[in-house]
């Protein structure tokens, strides 16, 4: 039902659910541990996706994947302490890790599951 994954959850259905306790998919992951559940661990390698793009890559594939604007949108909507974070990751990060929490928290906000952020970073790096 769940994969374990360094820096976020994700769910059988494809969505990345960053480790936020506010979160409430990653309260009920808690949850569903607690109940004596055990959640599955990634495969050793993500298919070949690379582990980092520079942001001018990331961007790019972005908006040529037409989600660059929702991206944008999800980083403007964060409050507090999150949102000031993720706007200065966004403005002055040189590279992006795929498996950064702001990524699966980005991913997860916008609609991409684990198989579209890998294909993303792929397509990414090749640009």
């Amino acid at each position: 039902m769940y994969t374990v994954h360094p820096a976020y959850i994700e769910r059988d259905d494809g969505a990345c659910i960053p480790l936020d306790i506010e979160n409430s998919d990653y309260a009920a992951f808690l949850r569903w541990k607690a109940e004596g559940n055990t959640p599955s661990q990634p495969p050793a390698t993500t298919a070949g996706a690379p582990g980092a793009v520079t942001m001018r890559q990331a961007r790019l594939a972005l908006l040529s994947a037409g989600v660059l604007g929702d991206v944008t949108a999800a980083i403007d909507a964060l409050q507090g302490q999150q949102g000031d974070a993720a706007r200065i990751e966004w403005e002055f990060a040189a590279t992006v890790e795929r498996d950064s929490p702001i990524v699966a928290m980005l991913a997860a906000a916008v609609g991409l599951d684990g198989a579209a952020l890998d294909d993303l970073f792929t397509a990414a790096a090749a640009l």
